[in-house]
Protein backbone atom coordinates (compact mmCIF):
# COMPACT_ATOMS: atom_id res chain seq x y z
CA UNK A 1 0.00 0.00 0.00
CA UNK A 2 1.18 3.60 -0.98
CA UNK A 3 -0.12 6.80 1.23
CA UNK A 4 1.07 10.12 1.23
CA UNK A 5 3.64 11.57 3.57
CA UNK A 6 0.87 13.46 5.67
CA UNK A 7 -0.94 10.06 6.26
CA UNK A 8 2.24 8.58 7.27
CA UNK A 9 3.14 11.44 9.74
CA UNK A 10 0.04 10.49 10.90
CA UNK A 11 0.28 6.99 12.34
CA UNK A 12 4.10 7.51 13.27
CA UNK A 13 5.91 9.09 16.17
CA UNK A 14 8.66 11.66 16.21
CA UNK A 15 11.12 12.23 19.09
CA UNK A 16 11.97 15.00 20.72
CA UNK A 17 13.79 15.87 23.98
CA UNK A 18 11.34 17.36 26.48
CA UNK A 19 13.09 20.58 27.29
CA UNK A 20 12.57 21.18 22.95
CA UNK A 21 8.91 21.21 23.66
CA UNK A 22 9.46 23.91 26.03
CA UNK A 23 10.53 26.36 23.13
CA UNK A 24 9.25 27.05 19.61
CA UNK A 25 9.66 22.77 18.48
CA UNK A 26 6.36 22.67 20.96
CA UNK A 27 4.51 25.07 18.92
CA UNK A 28 5.68 22.93 15.44
CA UNK A 29 4.76 19.75 16.68
CA UNK A 30 1.08 20.87 17.41
CA UNK A 31 0.77 22.85 14.04
CA UNK A 32 2.05 19.98 12.26
CA UNK A 33 -0.45 17.84 13.82
CA UNK A 34 3.38 15.30 14.53
CA UNK A 35 3.02 13.21 17.24
CA UNK A 36 5.45 12.98 19.96
CA UNK A 37 7.75 10.50 21.62
CA UNK A 38 9.24 12.43 24.47
CA UNK A 39 12.76 11.73 25.99
CA UNK A 40 12.70 12.23 29.54
CA UNK A 41 16.14 12.43 30.10
CA UNK A 42 17.22 12.68 33.89
CA UNK A 43 18.13 16.10 33.75
CA UNK A 44 14.94 17.48 32.85
CA UNK A 45 13.16 15.30 35.45
CA UNK A 46 15.59 16.70 37.92
CA UNK A 47 15.67 20.59 36.42
CA UNK A 48 11.73 21.56 35.64
CA UNK A 49 8.65 22.16 37.72
CA UNK A 50 6.04 19.73 37.50
CA UNK A 51 4.08 22.69 35.83
CA UNK A 52 6.33 22.35 33.35
CA UNK A 53 5.21 18.46 32.68
CA UNK A 54 1.51 19.11 33.04
CA UNK A 55 1.65 21.80 30.89
CA UNK A 56 3.10 20.01 28.02
CA UNK A 57 0.84 17.04 28.60
CA UNK A 58 -1.96 19.15 28.74
CA UNK A 59 -1.16 20.80 25.51
CA UNK A 60 -0.41 17.84 23.82
CA UNK A 61 -3.35 15.82 25.06
CA UNK A 62 -6.42 18.42 24.33
CA UNK A 63 -5.06 18.39 20.71
CA UNK A 64 -5.48 14.67 20.27
CA UNK A 65 -2.37 13.60 19.85
CA UNK A 66 -0.83 10.05 20.19
CA UNK A 67 2.42 10.51 23.17
CA UNK A 68 4.77 7.99 23.75
CA UNK A 69 7.63 8.53 26.06
CA UNK A 70 11.48 7.55 26.43
CA UNK A 71 12.76 7.21 29.59
CA UNK A 72 15.84 7.83 30.93
CA UNK A 73 18.76 6.02 29.45
CA UNK A 74 22.55 7.59 30.14
CA UNK A 75 24.06 5.95 33.41
CA UNK A 76 21.28 3.62 33.63
CA UNK A 77 22.04 0.05 34.30
CA UNK A 78 18.61 -1.62 34.60
CA UNK A 79 20.43 -5.19 36.20
CA UNK A 80 23.37 -3.87 37.83
CA UNK A 81 25.16 -6.50 39.84
CA UNK A 82 25.87 -3.32 42.40
CA UNK A 83 23.17 -3.00 44.75
CA UNK A 84 23.81 0.99 44.83
CA UNK A 85 23.66 1.29 40.84
CA UNK A 86 20.40 -0.47 40.87
CA UNK A 87 19.04 1.31 42.99
CA UNK A 88 19.95 4.56 41.34
CA UNK A 89 18.77 3.40 38.11
CA UNK A 90 15.48 1.89 39.70
CA UNK A 91 14.63 5.72 41.24
CA UNK A 92 15.33 7.05 38.14
CA UNK A 93 12.92 4.95 36.52
CA UNK A 94 10.22 5.94 39.11
CA UNK A 95 10.66 9.20 38.52
CA UNK A 96 9.95 8.95 35.34
CA UNK A 97 7.03 7.00 35.77
CA UNK A 98 5.92 9.77 38.12
CA UNK A 99 4.35 11.58 34.90
CA UNK A 100 2.42 8.83 33.17
CA UNK A 101 -0.64 9.82 34.92
CA UNK A 102 -0.14 12.98 33.52
CA UNK A 103 0.64 11.91 29.60
CA UNK A 104 -1.06 8.63 29.20
CA UNK A 105 1.20 7.31 26.77
CA UNK A 106 0.93 4.41 24.98
CA UNK A 107 4.39 3.23 25.36
CA UNK A 108 7.44 4.49 27.45
CA UNK A 109 10.50 3.20 25.95
CA UNK A 110 13.46 1.61 28.15
CA UNK A 111 16.93 0.59 27.09
CA UNK A 112 17.24 -2.68 28.43
CA UNK A 113 21.25 -2.30 28.79
CA UNK A 114 22.83 -5.16 28.44
CA UNK A 115 26.58 -4.52 27.81
CA UNK A 116 28.58 -8.42 27.47
CA UNK A 117 31.76 -6.88 28.32
CA UNK A 118 30.14 -6.06 31.78
CA UNK A 119 27.53 -9.01 32.48
CA UNK A 120 28.41 -12.09 30.48
CA UNK A 121 29.88 -14.14 33.50
CA UNK A 122 26.90 -13.20 35.88
CA UNK A 123 24.55 -13.33 33.11
CA UNK A 124 21.65 -15.09 35.11
CA UNK A 125 22.09 -12.37 38.19
CA UNK A 126 22.07 -9.72 35.49
CA UNK A 127 18.52 -11.51 34.38
CA UNK A 128 17.04 -11.55 37.24
CA UNK A 129 17.39 -8.20 38.53
CA UNK A 130 16.97 -6.86 34.86
CA UNK A 131 13.49 -8.33 34.91
CA UNK A 132 12.29 -7.21 38.16
CA UNK A 133 13.37 -3.66 37.54
CA UNK A 134 11.03 -3.69 33.80
CA UNK A 135 8.59 -6.01 36.06
CA UNK A 136 8.39 -2.52 38.10
CA UNK A 137 8.08 -0.26 35.23
CA UNK A 138 6.13 -2.73 33.74
CA UNK A 139 3.28 -2.69 36.26
CA UNK A 140 3.22 1.27 36.85
CA UNK A 141 3.08 1.80 33.10
CA UNK A 142 0.08 -0.95 33.08
CA UNK A 143 -1.82 1.10 35.43
CA UNK A 144 -2.22 3.83 32.66
CA UNK A 145 -2.64 0.93 29.50
CA UNK A 146 0.77 2.00 28.74
CA UNK A 147 3.31 -0.91 27.07
CA UNK A 148 6.93 -0.89 28.05
CA UNK A 149 9.07 -1.42 25.11
CA UNK A 150 12.58 -2.36 26.06
CA UNK A 151 15.00 -0.89 23.49
CA UNK A 152 18.13 -3.11 21.82
CA UNK A 153 21.57 -0.60 21.41
CA UNK A 154 24.60 -2.18 22.27
CA UNK A 155 23.33 -6.20 22.31
CA UNK A 156 24.30 -7.99 19.06
CA UNK A 157 24.13 -11.56 17.61
CA UNK A 158 22.04 -14.23 19.85
CA UNK A 159 22.01 -11.80 22.53
CA UNK A 160 18.86 -11.12 21.03
CA UNK A 161 17.28 -13.59 22.80
CA UNK A 162 18.12 -11.72 26.03
CA UNK A 163 14.93 -9.80 25.34
CA UNK A 164 12.93 -12.66 25.00
CA UNK A 165 14.35 -13.98 28.69
CA UNK A 166 13.87 -10.97 30.70
CA UNK A 167 10.44 -10.41 29.46
CA UNK A 168 9.52 -14.17 30.43
CA UNK A 169 11.25 -13.58 33.56
CA UNK A 170 9.32 -10.22 34.17
CA UNK A 171 5.89 -11.71 33.38
CA UNK A 172 4.51 -8.72 32.47
CA UNK A 173 1.99 -8.59 29.84
CA UNK A 174 2.59 -5.31 28.81
CA UNK A 175 6.74 -5.33 28.38
CA UNK A 176 7.64 -5.82 24.72
CA UNK A 177 10.46 -4.69 22.43
CA UNK A 178 11.61 -1.78 20.41
CA UNK A 179 13.43 -2.82 17.50
CA UNK A 180 15.68 0.44 17.03
CA UNK A 181 17.36 -0.61 13.51
CA UNK A 182 19.82 2.18 13.76
CA UNK A 183 21.74 1.21 16.13
CA UNK A 184 21.66 -2.67 14.96
CA UNK A 185 23.50 -1.67 12.53
CA UNK A 186 25.74 1.02 13.88
CA UNK A 187 26.47 -0.79 17.07
CA UNK A 188 25.07 -4.74 16.36
CA UNK A 189 25.75 -6.91 13.89
CA UNK A 190 23.55 -5.78 11.27
CA UNK A 191 21.78 -9.60 11.47
CA UNK A 192 18.36 -8.14 10.69
CA UNK A 193 16.72 -11.46 9.68
CA UNK A 194 18.19 -12.79 12.35
CA UNK A 195 17.18 -10.72 15.13
CA UNK A 196 13.52 -9.73 13.10
CA UNK A 197 12.53 -13.69 13.08
CA UNK A 198 13.96 -14.07 16.73
CA UNK A 199 12.06 -11.33 18.03
CA UNK A 200 9.14 -9.77 15.32
CA UNK A 201 6.26 -11.25 18.11
CA UNK A 202 7.59 -9.50 20.80
CA UNK A 203 7.94 -6.23 18.91
CA UNK A 204 5.55 -3.91 19.78
CA UNK A 205 7.09 -0.31 18.87
CA UNK A 206 10.18 0.37 15.93
CA UNK A 207 12.79 3.29 16.30
CA UNK A 208 13.15 4.60 12.73
CA UNK A 209 16.47 5.94 11.54
CA UNK A 210 18.97 5.09 9.20
CA UNK A 211 23.11 5.29 9.09
CA UNK A 212 26.20 3.70 7.37
CA UNK A 213 27.52 1.28 9.99
CA UNK A 214 30.40 3.64 10.69
CA UNK A 215 28.43 5.43 13.73
CA UNK A 216 24.82 6.36 15.18
CA UNK A 217 23.92 9.15 12.85
CA UNK A 218 20.33 9.25 13.09
CA UNK A 219 20.22 10.43 9.77
CA UNK A 220 16.99 9.90 7.25
CA UNK A 221 15.99 7.25 6.16
CA UNK A 222 16.75 6.16 2.30
CA UNK A 223 20.56 7.70 2.92
CA UNK A 224 22.07 4.72 4.69
CA UNK A 225 22.28 0.64 4.67
CA UNK A 226 19.52 -0.01 6.88
CA UNK A 227 16.94 -2.09 4.92
CA UNK A 228 14.03 -0.74 5.75
CA UNK A 229 11.96 -1.88 3.17
CA UNK A 230 12.91 -5.23 4.36
CA UNK A 231 12.27 -4.49 7.61
CA UNK A 232 8.65 -3.20 7.32
CA UNK A 233 7.39 -6.16 5.08
CA UNK A 234 8.79 -8.54 7.41
CA UNK A 235 6.48 -7.68 10.06
CA UNK A 236 3.53 -6.60 7.94
CA UNK A 237 3.76 -10.23 6.50
CA UNK A 238 3.58 -11.29 10.56
CA UNK A 239 2.32 -9.01 12.50
CA UNK A 240 -1.61 -8.25 12.35
CA UNK A 241 -1.22 -4.25 12.71
CA UNK A 242 1.18 -1.95 11.87
CA UNK A 243 3.94 -1.52 15.48
CA UNK A 244 4.19 1.93 16.96
CA UNK A 245 7.20 3.32 14.96
CA UNK A 246 9.39 6.95 15.90
CA UNK A 247 11.19 8.65 13.74
CA UNK A 248 14.15 9.98 14.81
CA UNK A 249 15.95 12.27 12.86
CA UNK A 250 18.75 13.70 14.37
CA UNK A 251 19.14 16.89 11.61
CA UNK A 252 17.38 19.67 10.59
CA UNK A 253 15.39 18.91 7.31
CA UNK A 254 15.50 14.72 7.81
CA UNK A 255 11.93 14.89 8.81
CA UNK A 256 10.71 15.24 5.87
CA UNK A 257 12.83 12.97 3.79
CA UNK A 258 12.07 9.98 5.97
CA UNK A 259 8.50 10.59 6.03
CA UNK A 260 8.44 10.71 1.76
CA UNK A 261 10.35 7.75 1.71
CA UNK A 262 8.44 5.96 4.28
CA UNK A 263 4.95 6.81 1.72
CA UNK A 264 6.88 5.00 -1.04
CA UNK A 265 6.78 1.88 0.64
CA UNK A 266 4.02 1.51 3.50
CA UNK A 267 3.22 -1.63 3.63
CA UNK A 268 0.20 -1.46 6.15
CA UNK A 269 -3.91 -0.78 5.38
Amino acid sequence: MRISPAAVADRVQVNIPFPFLLQSLGDRFLQNGLHPEIGLDAGSLCRFPPASFRRVARRFRQAGRRLTLHAPFQDMAPGALDDEVLAATRRRFRLACRWLTEFRPAALVCHLGYEARHYRHDLDAWLNRAAATFREVAHRAAAVGALVALENVFEQGDENMLFREVIARAGAPNLKVCLDVGHLLAFGDGDYAGWLAALWDHIALLHLHDNDGSHDAHAALGTGRVPVPFILEFLASRLSRQPLITLEPHQEGSLEPSLNYLASLWPWD
